[in-house]
């Protein structure tokens, strides 16, 4: 029955080929619940592909994928509902709105029962300064574009978040705060995060399990501090494993 997993994302086989090219190879993966699970990958390496066919934009060429229980193919509304992403296909917010403007847009069309106050309740998750809320998106500094954004993948309480440099233009105080959100929503709402980062800091700090893909094919998956003792370590094995000719 859809839905009756332990597992937030489940993938066997997936594939995808443009033409000749198999930019996604037989990946095979399962993530639980409320994990904060990494996934790394050079440019070109399949992570962003991968992405794609799990939030329902491109379609497997092969093997199958599920999000708690749901067919990415079969049902992609299920899906969709549970879907929450930012990425760079998803960073240019409506600069002619503000904050306050964009995000009650969102929320009228995820058909929210109070849309205004779920749209104050996460800027309040995400710290965009009240000051600021009603200004033009276009003012905004890059890390207060980005709080927007995520706040716009929150709208609708997602049980699986897409993160693709979540807290790239965020100060170190902001990125710290990120972080507590993040977590807490793992271990209060079981929400699962599929966070793409090129801070390794970040992802060691964050995820206790991470994947390595290289040219469309898994090259690690396990325990994050298997790769290194400490950061130095860490980034020396994952720069090794990302340019293996996989």
């Amino acid at each position: 029955m859809s839905g009756a997993t332990d597992h937030a994302v489940e993938m066997d086989g997936l594939t995808r080929r443009f033409g000749d090219f198999v930019a996604v190879d037989d990946v095979t993966l399962n993530i639980a619940k409320g994990q904060l699970y990494g996934f790394l990958g050079l440019n070109g390496a399949g992570k962003t592909t991968t992405i794609r066919m799990l939030t329902t934009l491109l379609p497997p060429s092969g093997g199958t994928a599920k999000l708690w229980g749901h067919d990415v193919t079969k049902e992609p509304l299920a899906v969709r509902r549970l879907v929450g992403l930012v990425s760079d296909e998803t960073s240019e917010s409506q600069s002619a709105w503000t904050a306050r403007e964009y995000l009650s847009y969102f929320a009228r069309v995820r058909q929210m029962p109070d849309p205004r106050g779920e749209v104050e309740r996460i800027l309040d998750e995400v710290g965009l300064e009240d000051r600021f809320r009603n200004k033009l998106i276009v003012t905004y500094s890059t890390g207060m574009k980005r709080r927007v954004e995520i706040a716009r993948a929150l709208m609708g309480h997602p049980k699986v978040l897409f993160l693709d440099e979540p807290t790239r233009g965020l100060d170190l105080p902001a990125k710290r705060e990120m972080w507590n959100l993040l977590r807490r929503l793992a271990n209060d709402e079981q929400v699962t995060t599929f966070l793409s980062s090129h801070d390794a800091q970040e992802i060691r700090t964050l995820c206790s399990e991470i994947s390595v893909i290289a040219r469309g094919r898994l090259v690690y998956t396990g325990a994050t501090c298997r790769l290194g003792a400490d950061l130095d370590a860490f980034e020396e094995r994952l720069i090794a494993l990302l340019k293996l000719e996989a």
